[in-house]
């Protein structure tokens, strides 16, 4: 009977914690606790159901029209507590690069499409991202299909790992990869 009490008690802890998000600017880093990925996929699938159809429109961050990094920084104010900036090439500069394997929900990835020369989304879970694209708005792609696959090109995560914090003193600052941070034409 103790234990069960116990176990009751820790889970109605567990189920109140709330966490807090960790950005990495590119001149200044800040480490907090992270929010379990399951309950991450789960917000971003909600979110990215009720923006999936908003038509696509350079710029915009709004309901009416949205764009590709305007989607990002409204998903990562909306879910992940952050504030990212408008624009693809400065969301590269944020978090610490992650390889595709290693992709976890709430990861932001990058695309060189062959139509244009850059494009990002939020990574979902599953091989399944949420993006903003001219011709389709925003919608769920997938990581595996033949186009996406041949233009990934980076991700980056933005949430703390692991969930206990570990403090960054100038010493531990983690190491800056200049072959993501900028490319011609940018």
């Amino acid at each position: 009977m103790r234990v069960l009490i116990v176990l009751t008690s820790a889970i109605c802890l567990a189920g109140c914690y709330q966490p807090r998000a960790l950005v990495t600017q590119p001149e200044t880093v800040s480490t907090t606790s992270a929010i379990p990925s399951a309950a991450i996929e789960s917000e971003l699938r909600t979110l990215a159901t009720t923006w999936q159809g908003t038509p696509h429109l350079e710029g915009g961050s709004s309901r009416s029209g949205i764009d590709a990094p305007g989607l990002v920084l409204v998903i990562a104010d909306q879910i992940l507590g952050l504030s990212l900036p408008h624009s693809t090439a400065r969301q590269l500069g944020f978090g610490e690069e992650v390889q595709r394997s290693s992709l976890m929900p709430g990861d932001i990835v990058f695309f060189r499409p062959t139509s244009m020369p850059r494009h990002v989304g939020v990574y979902l879970g599953s091989q399944e991202f949420v993006h903003s694209w001219p011709d389709d708005g925003v919608s769920i792609a997938r990581l595996d299909d033949p186009y996406w696959n041949g233009a990934y090109w980076a991700a980056r995560r933005v949430l703390a790992e692991p969930l206990v914090s570990t403090p960054v003193t100038p010493e531990r600052q983690p190491s800056r990869s200049t072959s993501t941070r900028r490319r011609v034409g940018w």
